[in-house]
């Protein structure tokens, strides 16, 4: 139906449509998401980087306000699709690649799929917000919840 969208340098791995269907994000081996304007074929902003390999999949969330992508750096990353700018710090937790990534219907969830044979699920509320304003919310988070959302780093005794 048109000229195919070049720019990924390696093999390109994953696309997904915008709700709205005004961008289309596509994943390569070579490291970035790239966003594409579908109706012209032309890239929207510049390559987003981050990851430190290849990139698997990416998603869009129902709302539209969040992009989540995987990677074989076992990490996956929250990215501004408007600004093209990273969302908070980049979710931890997989110990092998992650090859999957879906949001739920209503955008409260966002389920991860790794090659160390777990999913996890992530709250994509509290990826959005600095831990100040959970903690001025919330109060401490209990080691269970502080695990679920950050596996990797240590409990803090107080909220900023």
């Amino acid at each position: 139906m048109g000229t195919p969208l070049t720019g990924h340098t390696s093999v390109v791995n994953g696309v997904a449509f915008s709700p709205d269907g005004t961008l289309l994000a596509s994943t390569s081996q070579d490291g970035t998401v790239r966003l594409w304007d579908p109706v012209t074929g032309h890239p929207v902003g510049t390559p987003l980087t981050g990851h430190t390999n290849s990139v698997y999949r990416v998603a869009f969330s129902p709302d539209g306000t969040l992009l989540a992508s995987t990677s074989q750096d076992g990490t996956v990353r929250l990215w501004d699709p408007v600004t093209g700018h990273p969302v908070g710090t980049p979710l931890t937790g997989h110990t092998s690649p992650v090859r999957a990534v879906a949001f739920s219907p209503d955008g409260t969830l966002l389920a991860t799929a790794s090659a160390d044979r777990t999913v996890r699920l992530w709250d994509p509320a509290l990826l959005r917000e600095p831990l100040s304003s959970i903690c001025s919310r919330l109060g401490p988070p209990s080691a269970r919840e502080w695990q679920q959302y950050a596996p990797d780093e240590p409990l803090p005794t107080v909220c900023p």
